[in-house]
């Protein structure tokens, strides 16, 4: 995973973005969070238990292809298709009723 550089980070915010609008609609709460010499992330809370929430990165890997990344280094998917990264993000989140 590799984010280097301000055009680097200003198309992770770009993914990001993309991604929250995707995530908004499934009833998440997102919130981009941004700051110098970090990662953008992007922190997303499930709003039917907020104890459930993870932070998702993008980043590029070597042969410039974007990946939405989960905080602990899982792999959710490619940058180009949010609408399956925001599926497995809500499997993530998802909490079981009984």
């Amino acid at each position: 995973m590799r984010a280097d550089g301000p055009l680097v980070s200003a198309d992770a915010i770009d993914h990001l973005q993309r991604l929250a609008l995707q995530l908004e609609a499934h009833a998440f709460q997102v919130e981009l969070k941004s700051r110098t010499g970090l990662f953008p992330r992007l922190h997303v809370i499930n709003p039917m238990a907020p104890a459930r929430s993870e932070d998702v990165f993008a980043a590029h890997e070597s042969d410039g292809e974007w990946w939405f990344w989960l905080s602990w280094a899982g792999r959710i998917g490619q940058a180009e298709d949010v609408t399956t990264a925001a599926e497995r993000i809500a499997s993530v989140l998802h909490v079981i009723r009984r």
